[in-house]
C-alpha cells in the first residue's frame, strides 16, 4: 500500500473512531456482545445494562407486545422477553434500536438512512429465509445481515459528504464500490466494518459475514460461519435490485438472475422468495412505523413500497419533523404510553402479573427472580447507583451470597457482599433470623452503624437507605433480597411501593415451595 494511501486509511479510521456519538453507543455495543446466551448470570447482566436505558427498555417493550410478537401475551419485562423470545432475539432488538437510534438524531443524513433501512429490510429478510428453509439459525442470520453492510452505515453516519464522491468515481471509471471507496478512503467499506467491528467486540460470525462472497466461492459443503455470509450477501443483494430498479418487472428479472448466480445454495427456494419478499416487507413496514421512522425520506424504503406485493392496508408513518422527536412536544398517546411503563403502580402491577404467568407455566426458578428482581429495580426507580440484590445460602458454608443484581456495580459488589450467618447480632442476620423485613432509613445514624458488620462499613462510603426481605420457609433461611440507594431517596417510597416488594419476595417463597416441595 502506497504512503498517501495508508495515510487516507489512517485518517478515514480515525475520523470514524473520533465521533462525538460513539463513545455511548460503542460502549453499549460492545457490552451487548460479551455476553453468552448458555450463561445464567450473563443472561442477568445482559439484562441489567438494557434496564440501564429506561428509553431502550421502554422501546424494546414496546416492541415485544407489538402484533409481530403478540403471540406471547403482554410482556412487561426484559427478563420475561429473553424468556420468551429468547437471548438472541431481545440481543438482536437491542442492537436495531441502537442503529435506529442514530436516525432520530441525524434526521436529515438520508445517506445513513438509506443504509440502516436497508440493513433491516435485509436482516428480517435473512431471518425469514432462515426459518422458512432451515439454511441457517434465524437469529444469527438476522444479526449477520443487520450489520453486513456496517462499514458503509459507519461512513454514513460520520462521513456522509464521502458517499457522492464515491458514487462518481465509480460512473467515471466503471469501478465496483470496493474499487471507489479504496480510492477515495484508502479503505473498503468491508475493511471498515471488520476493523470497528473488532474493535467494539462483535462476535466473529459477524465480523466474517461483513465480507461478500461471490457466487463462485459457494458450495454445498459449507460450515455455519459461511452459510451466514452467504445469506447476508443474498439479502443485501436483493435490497440492491429493491433500491436500484424502478420497473418491477426489470427487479424480478434481476432478482432471478442473482437467485440463480447463487443457486447452489437458493435456487432450491426459488418458488418461495416473493412471499418471503412481501412478508418481510410488511414487517418492515410495521417495525419502521413502530420505531416512528418516516419511510418516505429513503430512496430504498420508498422503492420497497411501489412492490406490488405491499399491502395495500398497510398505514406509511410520514412524521412531521417540525412536531416529531423533541421540541417538548409530544401526542397525548406518547404520553399515555410512556406513563403505563414507567409509572411504578404500573411497572410493579404488569411484573407481579408476568411472575404469575410464570408461575402458571413451566417455570424456571432463576427466571422467576430475575424478574422479581427487575420489577423491584424498575418500580422503585430510584437513581443509576442504586442496588436490588438476591442473596442465596451457600450449600457449603454458613454464608449467604449475592446469586443476581441489578443496578450499579453488580460484579464488583458480587466479590465482596457475604453475609456470615454465625455474626447474629448484625443487621442482615436479625432480618433473616427474626424472620422480619427491615428497612434502614440511614446507615449513618449511631444506632444502626453498631450493628453494621465491618465488612459492609468499609465498603459503603455513603449515606443509603436499606431495605431486606428475608426468605425463610418452614424455618430455614434460604435468601435475601437486598435493596440500597441514596438517602434522599428515600422519601420518594410509599407504602405502596413497601407492600409491592412484600408481595413480590411473596412470590419467590411460593415459587421456591413449587419447585422444591416444601
Amino acid at each position: 500500500m502506497s504512503d498517501n494511501l495508508q495515510k487516507t486509511r489512517e485518517t478515514t479510521l480515525a475520523k470514524i473512531r473520533q465521533s462525538n456519538d460513539f463513545p455511548a453507543m460503542s460502549s453499549t455495543i460492545t457490552l451487548l456482545n460479551k455476553f453468552d446466551s448458555k450463561d445464567d448470570i450473563s443472561i442477568t447482566e445482559f439484562a441489567n445494562v438494557i434496564l440501564k436505558d429506561l428509553a431502550l427498555t421502554t422501546k424494546i417493550l414496546k416492541i415485544v407486545n407489538s402484533v409481530h410478537f403478540m403471540q406471547f401475551g403482554e410482556v412487561t419485562t426484559i427478563s420475561r422477553a429473553i424468556i420468551l423470545l429468547g437471548f438472541e432475539n431481545v440481543r438482536n432488538l437491542a442492537m436495531t434500536l441502537i442503529l435506529f437510534d442514530q436516525l432520530h438524531k441525524h434526521k436529515t443524513n438520508i445517506p445513513l438512512m438509506d443504509s440502516v433501512l436497508k440493513s433491516f429490510y435485509s436482516a428480517l429478510l435473512a431471518e425469514k429465509i432462515s426459518y422458512e428453509t432451515d439454511f441457517a439459525d434465524k437469529e444469527e442470520a438476522f444479526i449477520c445481515a443487520l450489520f453486513h453492510i456496517f462499514g458503509k452505515i459507519l461512513v454514513s453516519f460520520t462521513m456522509p459528504d464521502k458517499l457522492p464522491e464515491i458514487l462518481d468515481f465509480m460512473q467515471k471509471h466503471n469501478a465496483n464500490e470496493s474499487v471507489a471507496a479504496m480510492s477515495i478512503l484508502g479503505i473498503t467499506f468491508e475493511e471498515i466494518g471488520a476493523t470497528i467491528a473488532r474493535d467494539w467486540n462483535f462476535p466473529k460470525k459477524i465480523i466474517y459475514s461483513m465480507k461478500r462472497i461471490m457466487p463462485s466461492e459457494l458450495s454445498d459443503t459449507q460450515n455455519d460461519a459461511d452459510k451466514l455470509r452467504s445469506i447476508s450477501t443474498f439479502v443485501h443483494n436483493i435490497s440492491n435490485v429493491i433500491a436500484t430498479y424502478d420497473a418491477l418487472s426489470e427487479r424480478e428479472t434481476a432478482i432471478n438472475k442473482m437467485i440463480d448466480a447463487y443457486g447452489v445454495h437458493f435456487k432450491p427456494y426459488k418458488k418461495i422468495i416473493n412471499d418471503v419478499i412481501k412478508s418481510s416487507s410488511e414487517d418492515f413496514i410495521q417495525f419502521s412505523n413502530i420505531f416512528g421512522i418516516d419511510l418516505q425520506r429513503s430512496v430504498f424504503s420508498k422503492n420497497l413500497l411501489k412492490s406490488k406485493d405491499t399491502p395495500s392496508d398497510h398505514k406509511i408513518k410520514v412524521v412531521d419533523d417540525d412536531l416529531s422527536l423533541g421540541g417538548g412536544i409530544e401526542t397525548i398517546d406518547e404520553i399515555m404510553e410512556t406513563d403505563s411503563y414507567e409509572s411504578p403502580e404500573s411497572i410493579f402491577r404488569r411484573g407481579i402479573q408476568d411472575i404469575n404467568k410464570s408461575l402458571l407455566s413451566g417455570f424456571s426458578l432463576n427466571d422467576v427472580i430475575r424478574i422479581v428482581l427487575e420489577t423491584m429495580y424498575r418500580g422503585l426507580q430510584l437513581s443509576q447507583e442504586a442496588k436490588v440484590l438476591f442473596l442465596i445460602k451457600d450449600t457449603k458454608r454458613p454464608v449467604m451470597v449475592v446469586r443476581y443484581g441489578f443496578g450499579a456495580d453488580i460484579n464488583e459488589t458480587k466479590s465482596w457482599f457475604e453475609i456470615n450467618l454465625n455474626e447474629t447480632e448484625d443487621v442482615f442476620n436479625r432480618a433473616i433470623l427474626n424472620q422480619k423485613d427491615l428497612v434502614i432509613k440511614s446507615i449513618i445514624s449511631e444506632d444502626v452503624r453498631r450493628i453494621l458488620p465491618e465488612w459492609y462499613r468499609q465498603r459503603i462510603k455513603e449515606d443509603l437507605f436499606i431495605i431486606l426481605l428475608p426468605i425463610v420457609i418452614s424455618g430455614i433461611s434460604i435468601g435475601l433480597y437486598y435493596i440500597d440507594g441514596k438517602k434522599e431517596n428515600m422519601s420518594s417510597l410509599s407504602i405502596m411501593h413497601l407492600n409491592n416488594l412484600k408481595i413480590l419476595r411473596d412470590q419467590t417463597v411460593m415459587a421456591i415451595k413449587q419447585k422444591r416441595g416444601f
